[in-house]
């Protein structure tokens, strides 16, 4: 929650803590302060301290890292001309037990519903059992017939009726008709040998009618199979070949656009502003933009190179000031500007879009370079 304070020069403003409070920055109001030095002090047990010195035009805002308990007795003060805001927030409440909040996360995971699913069990579709059922009876009408003839005959049966029903049931007759037609062929060649007692001239007419049915199946085949051989070749070349080559050219082209878009995206999100100020973006915002003359409020975190935090604003109303007027360093100037309502950004600001080579003591160093993370709140 944000902790404020205005304070108006030469005027002393004594509190006894109600609820403990971080200060974070003690600004000075440049409108109606002149070039005079403006010293903020705090008086603690009857002794006074010097937080820090502001001056138009050169160190107009200093960040202050002070704890405040519950219950002591502070005064703060301020001589020169200008009002100095003195800006913070209130800490959070060490009694607060975490543990609920796990118990009850936990207990909601357990109520949680199965989003997933049982999977059903497969069942074989009508068609599929019909045309097993028929290959199952040509099997056995072709076991009882001759075995090299009427195997193959199972077998094209079998392909037509894997197909379609429609084309099963026209092929299965026809196949059914050829059968009754050879054995009745062969039924009639019995019964006019036995008519003329010539078993011995029956069994070689059965032999040559066989091997007539082999070659003109095996021609047959052959010929099918120069037909797919045709199909293979394309201009003289094998067509499962040039699918190949397609195949690896669109990979390889996919595989550079995608490179190239990771590139591209790298360098929207991570770029070198004016002054050299590092602008990387972690989130993309969606709402309005900030643009200079306009205020703007948002949530921030200051580290040094090292990594050692030194100033934050993440609770309550946030820090708002006008973009562009300098009234915070010359990177956030440069760095936030172009922000989107709910976007986050880290920028990392040299010394000198900083604080320079004199720094702020004694948080800041001279000569350091600052990696801010800030969050857009608000554009007013």
């Amino acid at each position: 929650m944000f902790w404020g304070l205005i304070m108006e020069p030469n005027k002393r403003y004594s509190q006894l803590v109600e609820r403990s409070f971080h200060l974070s920055m003690a600004s000075l109001d440049v409108t109606g302060a002149n070039d005079q030095p403006v010293q903020v002090m705090l008086c603690y047990e009857n002794r006074n301290y010097l937080l820090c010195t502001l001056k138009k035009g050169t160190i107009f805002q200093v960040p202050l890292d002070l704890n405040f308990q519950e219950g002591t007795k502070i005064a703060f003060t301020c001589n020169g001309f200008g009002h100095v805001h003195l800006t913070g927030y209130l800490t959070l409440d060490e009694d607060l037990d975490f543990g609920d909040l796990e118990e009850e996360e936990e207990e909601d995971e357990e109520e949680a519903p199965q989003l997933v699913k049982p999977k059903r069990k497969a069942v074989e579709s009508p068609a599929a059992t019909k045309a097993s059922k028929k290959l199952k009876k040509q099997a056995n009408d072709d076991e009882d017939s001759s075995e090299d003839d009427d195997d193959d005959l199972d077998m094209d049966a079998a392909a037509a009726a894997a197909e379609s029903d429609s084309d099963d049931e026209d092929q299965t007759k026809l196949v059914e008709a050829d059968d009754d037609e050879e054995e009745s062929e062969d039924d009639d060649s019995d019964d006019e040998d036995e008519d003329d007692d010539s078993e011995d001239e029956a069994e070689p007419e059965q032999q040559v009618a066989k091997s007539n049915k082999k070659k003109q199946k095996q021609q047959a085949q052959n010929q099918a199979g120069k037909k797919q051989e045709k199909q293979k070749l394309v201009n003289g070349k094998d067509s499962s070949k040039l699918d190949l080559s397609k195949q690896k050219k669109n990979k390889s082209e996919q595989q550079q656009q995608q490179q190239q878009q990771q590139q591209n995206s790298q360098q929207t999100k991570r770029r070198t502003i004016e002054g050299g100020v590092l602008v990387e973006d972690l989130v993309v915002g969606n709402g309005a933009p900030a643009k200079p003359g306009r205020a703007v409020t948002v949530y921030y975190t200051g580290r040094l190179k090292n990594g050692k935090k030194f100033d934050e604003t993440r609770q309550g109303d946030g820090f708002k000031f006008q973009l562009g007027k300098g009234e915070v360093i010359k990177g956030w100037d440069v760095g936030i500007s172009g922000m989107k309502i709910g976007g986050k950004r880290r920028l990392t600001i040299p010394a000198a879009m900083g604080y320079g080579n004199k720094g702020s003591p004694p948080v800041i160093p001279g000569n350091s370079t600052l990696i801010f993370d800030v969050e857009l709140k608000k554009v007013h």
